[in-house]
């Protein structure tokens, strides 16, 4: 009796099951979500078909997203079906199709999605929210609140993508956390002035503002105010933000600035983040910061480094020598120079300056004319130490302008210069709390020097970008392994069977990586002739020793670009080498667009055969 009893229950679902697979059975049995369609093209037949089948989606799910999604003519059953097609990557995984030939040569494509196997559509979407809410807090912890805002407020939109009122996942309430979260940050945030100097012809002011969280510098910080005929954005950088003011507007008595969060120009960083914008609502949270400033504010500014220059506008320029350096006045001849020609803006007197050293000259040419750079303090303190094959001097701080971004950046330049103080390269820097985190990295490893020359290459392939260098960039992404030699990338040739790819899970095949650089390529060579401006940053930036390797490095970071017409960020992953004479690059991986952890080429997926 037991075994019939026990056999009724296995025959009865597999015989419901069974009947349901028909079309009629589906339909009938009130336990899928189905659509149909006939076309001639069967790709058309099942787009439609589909098209009807998230229809139904949206008509069961409607009355939940009715508070989660913006007022538009299309109506609410037309916004949920798009919210709907943000989740369609899970959806077809899911879908089953039915496909019959029709008498007149066209096809009948019936899809269907059992109810049950619906609902786990969400879930997928619960765990992006988890993940982007993660990072958003780890970089709230390195001081990134600008990077962490951004990702708190983009995880709230990836709520309201879903029907549930609460979003629970893994025991954390996300609809009351991440709200919690975004206005906690910014009543933590503390802004106060550092220096308030007005030109001498009052036409120019620039006012540098301290942010801190807990009394802790920021590594980055984003804001916005109007500065009297625009909204500008001001990028702030270890600890200081830089907002410049002309005519009318240095008259101010305060300064009246949001706190930037939610990051319209860089939704398409992230497609469904763009997919979902117009659709959902969108929150809005209190970021209004006044500053007050000094009404009395006089023409100020410390005398000329070089006074007989008089175009040359006033700078002091004081530097720290970390160890005893036979050619100290050499270099600080040749920081003074280039701080002199960066000051007079004249291309003509670059190009005289560097005449017998193209390299330099073509670059700091570039460099002046894309990024507008002047300087962010008068009074100028950098610190100058020996490196390999020379000195560097960190840090000199700039303010770049970039008029159709409607953006202003706080940045800090990097100068090399040759064993005789003479200068050989200038390069963009990482942020100061990126820095000594890898200081701080190598004291287990005793490493530095290697961790110095990735330091070096991350920078060199930033500028490079904000440069417009096309053949750097190139040679960066070339196939075959680079060696670092000084200020220059070489091409070498990779010797066979020395690395091995091994593809974990839903990361790409190699191939794919190798074919996307080509395309990158392509594309990065039309838009640096075609944009106005171009913006580019890293919003992480991880070394990570190889285990069964000491002498190798990955590099794993996420890279953020934006220009006049066009935004994108992606991971770029590098396999460093540092065995021989010279470190050699042997991995290059672009992913554009890529955000899931589990498909991000990593330092475990190559081994060393050597």
């Amino acid at each position: 009796m037991k075994i019939k009893t026990v056999l009724w229950f296995i025959l009865v679902p597999l015989f419901a099951f069974l009947k349901a697979q028909d079309k009629p059975g589906i339909i009938q049995s009130g336990e899928y979500y189905y659509g149909q369609a006939v076309s001639h093209d069967v790709r058309e037949a099942g787009d439609q078909a589909l098209e009807e089948l998230t229809g139904q989606i949206a008509v069961k799910v409607s009355n939940s997203f009715e508070r989660k999604i913006t007022e538009s003519s299309r109506g609410l059953e037309e916004n949920v079906k798009a919210i709907l097609h943000t989740h369609s990557a899970a959806t077809l995984r899911n879908v089953k199709t039915i496909k019959t030939p029709k008498p007149d040569g066209q096809i009948e494509v019936f899809c269907y999605l059992s109810k049950q196997e619906a609902a786990q559509i969400f879930e997928e979407r619960k765990a992006l929210i988890a993940e982007m809410y993660a990072t958003a807090r780890e970089n709230e912890a390195q001081g990134n609140a600008g990077q962490a805002l951004k990702l708190y407020y983009f995880s709230m939109l990836l709520l309201h993508s879903l029907p549930d009122q609460q979003v629970i996942y893994k025991n954390t309430n996300f609809t009351t956390a991440i709200p919690q979260e975004i206005n906690r940050l910014i009543a933590a945030i503390q802004l106060s002035p550092a220096k308030d100097v007005l030109s001498k012809d009052k036409k120019e002011r620039t006012i540098t503002l301290k942010m801190e969280k807990n009394g802790q510098p920021l590594s980055t910080l984003d804001f916005t105010f109007w500065d009297g005929s625009n909204q500008v954005l001001v990028k702030g950088r270890d600890g200081l933000a830089t907002f410049q003011l002309f005519a009318a507007s240095t008259a101010f008595d305060e300064l009246k600035l949001n706190i930037k969060y939610a990051y319209y120009e860089a939704r398409k960083e992230f497609n469904v983040i763009d997919e979902l914008w117009a659709v959902v609502e969108k929150p809005e949270f209190s970021a209004a910061k006044t500053i007050a400033l000094n009404k009395t504010t006089q023409p100020t500014g410390p005398v000329a480094v070089n006074p007989q220059k008089s175009q040359i506008p006033a700078y002091q320029l004081q530097l720290n020598f970390e160890k005893e350096i036979p050619v100290q006045q050499q270099i600080f001849e040749s920081t003074r120079q280039f701080l002199d020609l960066i000051q007079t803006s004249d291309a003509a007197k670059i190009r005289q300056a560097y005449a017998q050293d193209p390299f330099l000259r073509d670059k700091l040419l570039s460099y002046q004319s894309f990024n507008q750079p002047a300087l962010q303090d008068q009074d100028i303190k950098a610190e100058v130490r020996p490196v390999s094959g020379g000195y560097e001097l960190r840090k000199i701080g700039l303010l770049h302008r970039y008029p159709s971004l409607n953006t202003q950046s706080t940045e800090y330049l990097v100068l090399d210069f040759d064993p005789q103080g003479k200068l050989m390269d200038v390069n963009t820097s990482i942020t100061e709390a990126l820095y000594n985190q890898f200081v701080k990295d190598s004291e287990f490893g005793q490493d530095w020097q290697r961790r110095l020359t990735i330091i070096k290459f991350i920078e060199k392939y930033r500028t490079a970008y904000l440069t417009r260098d096309i053949e750097m960039v190139n040679l960066m992404f070339a196939e075959d392994a680079l060696i670092l030699i000084g200020r220059k990338i070489e091409r070498k040739k990779l010797p066979e069977n020395t690395i091995n790819y091994q593809k974990f899970d839903k990361e790409p095949e190699y191939e794919y990586l190798k074919l996307s650089k080509m395309e990158y390529i392509a594309r990065q060579n039309t838009i640096f002739k075609a944009q106005k401006d171009i913006f580019l940053n890293f919003s992480s930036f991880d070394i990570v020793k190889k285990n069964n390797e000491n002498s190798v490095f990955g590099v794993e970071m996420r890279q953020s670009y934006t220009s006049t017409s066009y935004a994108d960020e992606g991971y770029l992953f590098l396999l460093i080498d540092f065995s021989g004479r010279d470190p050699l690059i042997y991995v290059r991986a672009w992913q554009p667009n890529e955000w899931d952890e589990e498909a991000k080429v990593k330092t475990a997926n190559f081994r060393m055969y050597k």
